[in-house]
């Protein structure tokens, strides 16, 4: 490859690598006002720490059961109502304000889906998105399914 050439390669990388930086600054923002919309709720009734689950396959994906435990325990969340930010395709960010729990639901399926396209496609994946209220850590443990199979071949 020639100079020239890697010169030209970098003109068509670096829009696009500047594209999908920008796409990327623009989830984490939407997903840190999501946070700075929850966080404080969840505080707020001495929740230490949330799981929720998802679940897909055959083109259907859920999000399922929310977990909120404060010390003592698993705890059923507030029936509160709580902001919403999501991020269109086309880059616009809206709000919307809906249950807490339906807020937190969102959220992961906005995470998962930014992560994970097609997390929900042919034998789908599964995982737990786990936040830490105090630090505000959230993990995304994701697991994704296959079918595998190995072929031998001899000549008898």
């Amino acid at each position: 490859m020639t100079a020239t050439d890697q010169s030209a390669d970098a003109a068509i990388t670096d829009p696009i690598e500047a594209e999908l930086q920008a796409a990327l600054s623009a989830v984490r923002t939407v997903e840190a006002r999501c946070k700075d919309a929850f966080l404080p709720h969840l505080l707020d009734h001495g929740i230490v720490r949330v799981e929720i689950h998802y679940d897909g396959g055959g083109d259907q994906g859920s999000v399922g059961d929310v977990n909120a435990y404060t010390l003592e325990g698993e705890i059923a969340l507030p029936r509160i109502l709580c902001d919403h930010h999501s991020l269109a395709y086309s880059g616009e960010v809206s709000t919307r304000t809906i249950d807490l729990e339906d807020a937190l639901s969102a959220f992961v399926d906005n995470a998962i889906c930014a992560r994970h396209a097609g997390w929900e496609d042919g034998e789908g994946a599964y995982g737990t998105i786990a936040i830490d209220v105090a630090s505000g850590a959230v993990t995304l443990t994701h697991n994704s399914r296959f079918i595998d199979y190995d072929t031998t071949e001899a000549e008898l």
